[in-house]
């Protein structure tokens, strides 16, 4: 899955970026997390463009899974969930989605 952020930033070099896109590497091992690489785009990824530096934007969450969560029917949407909290707590409330469009096609 990956997210969609609503709203603009700004990158390390100065440049604003508007609704940026943001892609997630899972790692579910005896302690999990996510890396997160922002886009200009969905399709800059698709590109296989260099991603955005943003150092305020996290770019590794722990995201500490429960045993409920982790063996739950919605593993997917808890983790990547985890991953827009701690982006909101620097962008603000409810300015990013979930993208479970297949972000290869």
């Amino acid at each position: 899955m990956a997210i969609q952020i609503n709203t603009t930033i700004t990158t390390n070099e100065g440049f604003e970026v508007t609704n940026p896109w943001a892609w997630i590497d899972q790692y579910l091992i005896s302690i999990n997390w996510a890396n997160i690489q922002y886009y200009k785009s969905k399709a800059d990824f698709q590109q296989g463009k260099q991603a955005l530096n943003i150092s305020n934007l996290p770019s590794q969450v722990q995201t500490d899974l429960t045993n409920a969560e982790f063996w739950g029917n919605s593993l997917a949407e808890t983790f990547t969930q985890k991953c827009i909290d701690a982006i909101e707590a620097v962008t603000g409330p409810d300015t990013c989605t979930i993208d479970k469009s297949n972000p290869f096609e």
